[in-house]
């Protein structure tokens, strides 16, 4: 199990992640969860590659007319789909 620190007394919002092989087994279809990239989320794109994950979607922006930030699109070592979401 490894957890995601974050600042509780602030507010923030953590989690965790569970390699359990009886219960979980990766997905490219399962449920898509979206991660806090800020400040900008090219700076974990350029890093997926080296770390043997794929880049599936690059930095896109989410809509023109209305500040909504960035997303992309990954798939980490074990063949989940993972999206990135910041402002810049």
């Amino acid at each position: 199990m490894g957890f995601f620190l974050f600042d509780m007394a602030a507010g923030k919002v953590g989690g965790a992640i569970v390699l359990n092989k009886q219960f979980y087994a990766p997905s490219e279809t399962g449920s898509l969860i979206y991660l806090n990239a800020q400040p900008d989320l090219q700076i974990i794109l350029d890093r997926v590659e080296a770390a043997g994950g794929t880049i599936l979607r690059p930095k896109t922006i989410i809509s023109e007319e209305q500040n909504l930030g960035y997303w992309a699109l990954i798939k980490d070592t074990e063949g989940n789909r993972i999206a990135l979401h910041s402002m810049n």
